[in-house]
């Protein structure tokens, strides 16, 4: 599961405000983006068709959902669209017939002021692997993917398991396609690039692997690699002090950011915030700040 949160502070404008674009406009100058709220403006079946584009049809496939009815062998709908009249953004969940009670599929992507769409939320679940309820605290609120409170014993079980922080279940691997079919929706819409904010370490060396630059944040990263090494600050503070700060977990990105999602920033005093990220389309800018890492 990759969660990612919108915070556009500081950014320079580079696109036209795509609120003001009419339809004679686009129809003369094929190159000017078409918004998320205008396609939201449209006939309900209209969008579904649009949208449904958004969903790798193998994963729907997979989970016995048709990719075009969106429904199961039952005949029941397992897609649900949130794409509401004056949005200026679509949440796509999708859900196996066989277990409907947690999503196997989520996106949000929103529209940007800066000539690009922003990815909110992917989530990419196995259904049938075990689930760890990281999401819920020990008295049923939510956590907000650890972000607000924590369920350290849900935690400690979905490390253990081989979980990264925010994970409930095992992930089914596939993000590649999601951006694949995401940049070839954009390039339909007249966007240039792929804006998101990470919430995890993990988070930040995937979607660095899949091609993305950071906008804000980029030194810090290149410190927690510093600190992490023998000698650096990170390293001294895996004491052993909880489940999450073992001396050995500097090695993995894994390990990593279970520590950084335990607090352990702490001893450079820095927090994991305001880091952002961006893809231009087509294009892969190479980042690495954890060379020859290990998962």
């Amino acid at each position: 599961m990759l969660k990612y949160l919108r915070k556009k502070r500081g950014e320079i404008e580079t696109g036209p405000d795509p609120i003001e674009l009419t339809r004679r406009k686009l129809e003369m100058e094929p190159d000017l983006p078409i918004t998320l709220r205008s396609i939201n403006d449209l006939h309900h079946n209209l969008k579904q068709r649009i949208y449904r584009t958004l969903i790798p049809q193998r994963f729907l496939f997979q989970f016995d959902v048709h990719p075009i009815s969106w429904r199961g062998p039952d005949k029941e709908t397992y897609v649900t669209m949130k794409a509401e009249p004056g949005w200026g953004k679509v949440y796509l969940e999708a859900r196996s017939p066989f277990d409907p009670d947690d999503p196997f599929f989520l996106l949000e992507i929103e529209d940007s002021r800066f000539n690009r769409i922003d990815l909110n939320l992917v989530v990419l679940n196995d259904p049938t692997s075990e689930r760890f309820y990281t999401d819920i605290d020990s008295e049923g609120r939510q956590t907000l993917f650890g972000t607000v409170r924590r369920n350290l014993a849900a935690e400690e079980k979905a490390m253990a398991a081989g979980l990264a922080p925010g994970q409930v279940r095992q992930g089914v691997r596939g993000l590649a396609e999601v951006l694949n079919q995401l940049e070839t929706f954009m390039i339909a819409l007249g966007h240039q690039s792929i804006g998101l904010e990470p919430l995890t370490y993990v988070s930040a060396w995937i979607f660095e692997r899949r091609g993305f630059a950071y906008t804000q944040g980029h030194h810090l990263l290149d410190r927690i690699h510093q600190e992490f090494q023998p000698g650096g600050k990170l390293h001294a503070a895996l004491d052993g002090s909880s489940p999450f700060r073992r001396p050995e977990q500097w090695e993995t990105v894994r390990g990593r950011a279970w520590a950084i999602h335990d607090g352990v920033l702490e001893a450079i005093d820095q927090q994991w915030d305001q880091i952002r990220m961006i893809k231009q389309i087509g294009r892969n800018a190479n980042v690495n700040t954890f060379p020859d890492a290990r998962y």
